[in-house]
């Protein structure tokens, strides 16, 4: 034990997780369940990246320990006590529950060490499919490598940005934040060449500023890569920069989910997609019949991510509109998703909104963000 309450030797776990394991109690709207145990690591200095929609950004968000992430928060457990109760879930005959852990990095210089120690841990306790996620800032190939050695199947790397405008923006030098555009594509590259082809996953944010144009670029970059993409719908974080930002219209959102399904299963390429002057999708050039079938099977618009990732209502509060839906959609869910699929708006969250934004934020937030 190293006497702080920091990781490896404790470790962050979202609500989601927090509750599967028993250590909070509570249920989960219309009856869905965790598959994968998504872990955080923790260190009482914080997150040092600067991220503008995050709760972790290290001006935004002080000092406070339980920040949140991906809309929850995160309570601080002993590892020891989370893999404890981890075997017990899966020697209760639980199918599938958990089938995946996934360890979460944040920019921290102890991350490296921590990460690829508490996987270690889990990878031979547990002997469980593992992901980490990380980011290129401080995880270079030789690093991801050690990941892998440690007991990493995949690696998350999560850009976020469909653009490197918006990268540098909200993350980069005009956020004052370390990470680089760049660096995160070279990492992409590097994850693959690491683990292969299909074990990597980026980790894309729609409604951040770009069109479905430009998101679906990213998309059809990383599977050229060797990559996969899971998708996010923007949820404004209480406390960060962007806690004021709309969220995507939901027909934005279903568009792009069913254009990341189509390139990421080869059914089509985003040279085949029509898009409008406002770089809306309007056409996807599939065979109607195709197209019918996959809306049909709901599959498109569930949680994307590695195998067993479904990370309920990550993104609205449950009873809201699902976006990425946790179980099988519902007839009566396909029937809801297929006329948002045909819902277009004039996009009132594109980077000029974004920048005008930012412009307009209050004197005091401007003094944490000079740059804008």
């Amino acid at each position: 034990m190293n006497g702080l309450q920091e990781s490896p030797d404790y470790i962050r776990l979202s609500t989601a997780a927090d509750v599967t394991l028993g250590f909070t109690s509570g249920r989960f709207y219309r009856g869905a369940q965790l598959y994968c145990i998504n872990l955080l690591l923790y260190y009482s200095e914080g997150c040092r990246a600067n991220c503008l929609y995050c709760g972790q950004a290290r001006e935004a968000a002080g000092e406070s320990m339980c920040k949140t992430l991906i809309r929850v928060d995160w309570p601080l457990r002993e590892l020891d006590d989370v893999i404890a109760r981890m075997r017990r879930l899966m020697g209760g005959g639980c199918f599938m529950r958990p089938y995946r852990v996934c360890v979460a990095s944040i920019t921290n210089a102890k991350a490296i060490k921590g990460e690829i120690e508490v996987i270690k841990r889990l990878y031979n306790s547990l002997r469980l499919p593992i992901s980490a996620l990380i980011s290129p800032t401080i995880f270079p190939k030789h690093r991801m490598e050690e990941l892998k050695e440690a007991g990493a199947e995949r690696i998350g790397i999560a850009i976020d940005c469909a653009t490197p405008s918006i990268f540098d923006l909200l993350r980069g030098s005009k956020a004052r934040g370390p990470h680089r555009w760049e660096v995160y594509l070279k990492g992409v590259h590097d994850a693959v060449e690491v683990l292969g082809e299909g074990k990597v996953g980026i980790h894309l944010i729609v409604g951040l500023g770009e069109t479905e144009e430009e998101a679906v670029k990213l998309i059809q970059w990383a599977h050229d890569a060797g990559a996969e993409t899971h998708l996010f719908s923007f949820y404004p974080e209480p406390g960060s920069i962007l806690e004021g930002w709309r969220r995507p219209d939901i027909g934005q959102y279903r568009r792009v989910q069913l254009a990341r399904y189509l390139i990421d299963l080869e059914y089509a390429n985003i040279e085949d997609f029509e898009f409008n002057e406002y770089g809306q999708i309007v056409d996807f050039k599939v065979p109607p019949g195709l197209f019918n079938e996959l809306v049909k099977s709901g599959r498109p618009f569930m949680t994307s991510g590695c195998p067993g990732c479904n990370r309920p209502y990550s993104n609205e509060r449950p009873g809201e509109e699902i976006r990425n839906y946790p179980f099988m959609p519902s007839p009566l869910d396909v029937a809801r998703i297929r006329k948002q699929l045909f819902s277009y708006k004039r996009p009132r969250n594109r980077l000029e909104d974004l920048i005008q934004y930012l412009e307009g934020l209050s004197s005091e937030k401007l003094k944490l963000h000079q740059a804008f």
